[in-house]
Protein backbone atom coordinates (compact mmCIF):
# COMPACT_ATOMS: atom_id res chain seq x y z
CA UNK A 1 0.00 0.00 0.00
CA UNK A 2 1.29 3.57 -1.14
CA UNK A 3 1.58 5.97 1.63
CA UNK A 4 0.18 8.86 1.88
CA UNK A 5 2.05 11.72 1.92
CA UNK A 6 2.15 14.19 4.80
CA UNK A 7 1.30 17.82 5.01
CA UNK A 8 4.01 18.87 7.06
CA UNK A 9 2.58 22.60 7.63
CA UNK A 10 -0.38 21.21 8.96
CA UNK A 11 0.95 18.52 10.90
CA UNK A 12 3.55 20.76 12.73
CA UNK A 13 0.16 23.41 13.43
CA UNK A 14 -1.82 20.69 15.04
CA UNK A 15 1.46 19.87 17.35
CA UNK A 16 2.08 23.17 18.31
CA UNK A 17 -2.51 23.49 19.06
CA UNK A 18 -2.00 20.18 21.19
CA UNK A 19 1.08 21.18 22.81
CA UNK A 20 -0.26 24.81 23.73
CA UNK A 21 -3.01 23.22 25.06
CA UNK A 22 -1.20 20.52 26.77
CA UNK A 23 2.76 20.96 27.02
CA UNK A 24 2.84 17.72 29.27
CA UNK A 25 1.90 16.00 26.20
CA UNK A 26 5.77 16.36 24.15
CA UNK A 27 6.73 13.19 26.60
CA UNK A 28 3.95 11.19 24.15
CA UNK A 29 6.03 11.92 21.07
CA UNK A 30 8.98 9.74 23.25
CA UNK A 31 12.38 9.40 21.65
CA UNK A 32 10.87 11.21 18.47
CA UNK A 33 10.40 14.72 20.45
CA UNK A 34 13.98 15.87 19.82
CA UNK A 35 13.02 15.50 15.79
CA UNK A 36 9.40 17.11 16.18
CA UNK A 37 11.30 19.62 18.95
CA UNK A 38 13.65 21.00 15.97
CA UNK A 39 11.12 21.08 13.07
CA UNK A 40 8.95 22.78 14.79
CA UNK A 41 11.68 25.64 15.47
CA UNK A 42 12.53 25.05 11.70
CA UNK A 43 9.28 26.12 10.77
CA UNK A 44 9.40 28.99 12.58
CA UNK A 45 7.66 28.38 15.67
CA UNK A 46 10.00 29.87 18.79
CA UNK A 47 9.60 30.35 22.51
CA UNK A 48 6.95 33.08 22.37
CA UNK A 49 4.20 30.09 20.75
CA UNK A 50 5.62 27.68 22.82
CA UNK A 51 7.96 27.70 25.63
CA UNK A 52 9.05 24.48 25.09
CA UNK A 53 10.86 25.37 22.25
CA UNK A 54 14.14 26.31 23.60
CA UNK A 55 17.59 25.32 22.99
CA UNK A 56 17.63 22.34 25.02
CA UNK A 57 17.86 18.85 23.44
CA UNK A 58 18.96 15.33 25.00
CA UNK A 59 21.37 14.44 23.11
CA UNK A 60 21.87 10.81 24.12
CA UNK A 61 18.19 10.19 23.71
CA UNK A 62 17.80 11.99 20.62
CA UNK A 63 20.60 9.48 18.94
CA UNK A 64 17.91 6.83 19.27
CA UNK A 65 15.94 8.54 16.57
CA UNK A 66 16.07 6.15 13.69
CA UNK A 67 17.79 7.76 10.42
CA UNK A 68 15.27 8.74 8.37
CA UNK A 69 13.26 11.34 6.50
CA UNK A 70 11.39 14.24 7.00
CA UNK A 71 7.82 12.52 6.68
CA UNK A 72 9.00 9.33 7.31
CA UNK A 73 10.10 10.84 10.91
CA UNK A 74 7.11 12.52 11.36
CA UNK A 75 4.57 9.63 10.81
CA UNK A 76 7.06 7.41 13.44
CA UNK A 77 6.61 10.59 15.75
CA UNK A 78 2.83 10.54 15.42
CA UNK A 79 2.47 6.64 15.49
CA UNK A 80 4.88 7.01 19.04
CA UNK A 81 2.75 9.89 20.10
CA UNK A 82 -0.58 7.85 19.57
CA UNK A 83 1.07 4.58 20.77
CA UNK A 84 2.16 6.44 24.15
CA UNK A 85 -1.29 7.96 24.80
CA UNK A 86 -2.81 4.79 24.73
CA UNK A 87 -0.51 2.07 26.32
CA UNK A 88 1.49 4.35 28.96
CA UNK A 89 4.21 2.68 31.43
CA UNK A 90 2.75 4.85 34.12
CA UNK A 91 5.97 5.56 35.51
CA UNK A 92 6.95 8.85 32.90
CA UNK A 93 8.68 6.23 30.99
CA UNK A 94 8.45 5.37 26.97
CA UNK A 95 10.14 2.66 24.96
CA UNK A 96 12.71 3.66 22.66
CA UNK A 97 13.04 1.86 19.05
CA UNK A 98 15.23 -0.42 20.46
CA UNK A 99 12.66 -1.14 23.09
CA UNK A 100 14.77 0.16 25.73
CA UNK A 101 12.56 2.45 28.27
CA UNK A 102 13.53 6.03 28.53
CA UNK A 103 12.48 9.09 30.68
CA UNK A 104 11.99 11.75 28.52
CA UNK A 105 12.88 15.38 30.15
CA UNK A 106 13.19 18.47 28.43
CA UNK A 107 14.91 21.14 30.43
CA UNK A 108 12.97 23.87 28.88
CA UNK A 109 9.60 22.53 29.84
CA UNK A 110 11.45 21.67 33.32
CA UNK A 111 9.68 18.86 33.69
Amino acid sequence: MAKTMVDVPAALRNTMQILQTKPGNYKLFGVYWWAMKAQLKEAGYTMDNLYLLGSYVDHETAAQIPRAGLEETLRAAFTEYGHNATFSHGDGRVEAPDGELVTIWDGDAGY
